[in-house]
C-alpha cells in the first residue's frame, strides 16, 4: 500500500493498494483524493523474463501520476545485476480512457543495496523521475512530476 501525496495535481492524492494473486498477477484498488473516486488495478505477466527476452506484462489501471485517468497499457520489461545493485528498464504501449490513440511508455529505475532506487518514467505524456528509500517493510520518496513539480511517497508492505 502506498499514497502519493502531489497538492497541485488533478487528485491531489492517490492511494494504491495491491494484492499479490500469485507471482505473474496483482490486483488492486486506486483512491483519488480530490475526486473521491476508485480506480480499478489489475497486472499481469503474459510471459516471464528469460536471460534472452523480456518479460511480457498488461496492465489495467491509472495512466498518469496525478491524473486520474483510467488506462490500459501492453510492456516488455527487462532486469540486470546481481547483489549489490538491480536495474530495470521497460517499454510499451498505453491506452488512455479519455484519448483515442497510444502512446509510447517507457523507464528505468536502479535499486542499490535493496535500500535506495532511483528511476525515470515517461507516462506517454510527461517525464518524471523518482527516489526512493526503504527500510524494512516500509519506505518513502521524491517524485518529481513533470521532472519540476515535487510529490511525496511513502508506503508500507504487508
Amino acid at each position: 500500500m502506498n499514497t502519493v501525496f502531489a497538492p497541485f495535481t488533478k487528485t491531489e492524492a492517490e492511494t494504491f493498494l495491491w494484492y499479490q494473486v500469485s507471482p505473474r498477477l496483482q490486483l488492486g484498488l486506486a483512491h483519488l483524493g480530490r475526486q473521491n473516486a476508485l480506480r480499478y488495478l489489475a497486472s499481469v505477466q503474459l510471459s516471464p523474463e528469460t536471460d534472452w527476452f523480456p518479460s511480457v506484462n498488461a496492465s489495467v489501471g491509472v495512466q498518469g501520476i496525478g491524473t486520474g485517468n483510467p488506462g490500459y497499457s501492453l510492456s516488455f520489461e527487462k532486469g540486470y545485476g546481481t547483489g549489490d545493485w538491480q536495474a530495470v528498464g521497460y517499454v510499451g504501449v498505453g491506452f488512455r480512457s479519455n484519448e483515442n490513440h497510444a502512446h509510447p511508455l517507457g523507464g528505468f529505475k536502479v535499486t542499490f543495496d535493496q535500500k535506495l532506487t532511483l528511476g525515470f518514467q515517461h507516462d506517454g505524456h510527461e517525464a518524471h523521475v523518482f527516489l526512493i528509500g526503504q527500510k524494512d517493510r516500509f519506505f518513502g520518496g521524491l517524485y518529481l512530476i513533470k521532472m519540476s513539480r515535487p510529490a511525496w511517497m511513502i508506503g508500507v508492505r504487508f
